[in-house]
């Protein structure tokens, strides 16, 4: 039960980076170490991890009062671009009609 608490103890991510790295390095020594007839029955079984990863999606957050949901078309840089040009063709056409 130690051992189990020592290796889970860093982050997932690190945990599942040192069994990978130790499964091919062991995955190497069988190789080097072969001189039979099957490299299937020396190669150690890839295991797959359940640390670390999502077993299910996270339930719905709930809005704020008089918050919209879905995209947010206003906070993008094409909304931004929009807001603006149409802001300079207003001011263009105040000049126009000042000067006549």
């Amino acid at each position: 039960m130690q051992q189990e608490d020592d290796r889970l103890r860093g982050s997932k991510a690190d945990y599942r980076r040192r069994t990978r790295r130790a499964e091919r390095h062991a995955t190497s020594l069988a190789i080097q170490r072969f001189d039979g007839d099957d490299l299937d029955a020396v190669v150690p079984v890839k295991s797959v991890h359940d640390v670390g990863h999502k077993t299910s999606s996270s339930p719905p957050k709930t809005r704020k009062p008089g918050r919209r949901g879905g995209f947010k078309v206003w906070k993008t840089s094409f909304w931004k671009r929009r807001t603006t040009i149409r802001h300079e063709k207003a001011v263009a056409e105040r000049t126009v009609l000042e000067e006549e």
